[in-house]
């Protein structure tokens, strides 16, 4: 991965998050943008690969790198049966196949980043609540780290416009062909796939949005 690319890694082995310079640069990162939307985009960034430390593969690497079993048999078994409602989850998404038949996502192969994507909208969140509420207990606090942006706070909360922050981080298109070969080699699930399937697993973006279910279909952690 290159200084430009607009990315982010976790490494097992060396135990590390690697960010290039590429994708802390606006929109995802800015110091000059209220907070919400930086932690909506880039905070769910880092989280998410921080929660790669945590998934079906980052859970087999200790703190040292060594690849090794370090959870309780009990914990496995209660991380499997989490994980089964995100591969089961995911599996029901669907594309268009070249015979115009459904196309499932693949949720064994996306399991890895889906439980991470989740994992990671959930920290970067509560981190930005708990920033926000020391920020507003400061007495030399800048006040301008969380204002409202004009002609939206009208619409939408501080808490509605980190996700949709969050979501706009995964806008693309993406042609037919591409979308049918990443469904069988991709780890990452479709973009769309990615928001509403994390969206469905967020007890906070439904209760920013006052949805009538607020329980999580899916929740890890």
């Amino acid at each position: 991965m290159t200084v430009p690319t607009v990315n982010a890694y976790y490494n097992p082995p060396g135990n590390e998050i690697v960010f290039p310079a590429g994708i802390m640069q606006f929109p995802v990162f800015d110091v000059d943008v209220p907070q919400y939307l930086s932690y909506g985009a880039f905070g769910s960034v880092s989280g998410h690969e921080l929660s790669h430390a945590f998934d079906s593969t980052g859970r087999h690497y200790d703190q040292n790198g060594n690849y090794t079993d370090w959870w309780t048999n009990k914990t496995v078994a209660n991380f499997q049966h989490r994980a089964e409602c995100f591969v089961e989850q995911y599996h029901n998404f669907t594309i268009d196949g070249r015979d115009g038949q459904p196309l499932h996502v693949n949720g064994k192969l996306t399991l890895g980043e889906n439980i991470a994507d989740a994992g990671g909208l959930a920290a970067a969140f509560a981190a930005w609540k708990k920033r926000r509420a020391a920020d507003e207990g400061a007495s030399n606090l800048n006040l301008n780290l969380n204002l409202d942006l004009p002609g939206l706070s009208d619409f939408f909360t501080q808490e509605q416009l980190f996700f949709v922050s969050y979501a706009n981080w995964w806008c693309g298109k993406t042609r037919p062909e591409t979308a049918i070969q990443r469904i069988y080699t991709d780890p990452h699930a479709p973009k769309w796939a990615r928001i509403l399937g994390t969206m469905a697993n967020s007890r906070d973006f439904k209760e920013s949005f006052h949805c009538e279910e607020k329980k999580p279909v899916c929740e890890l952690w």
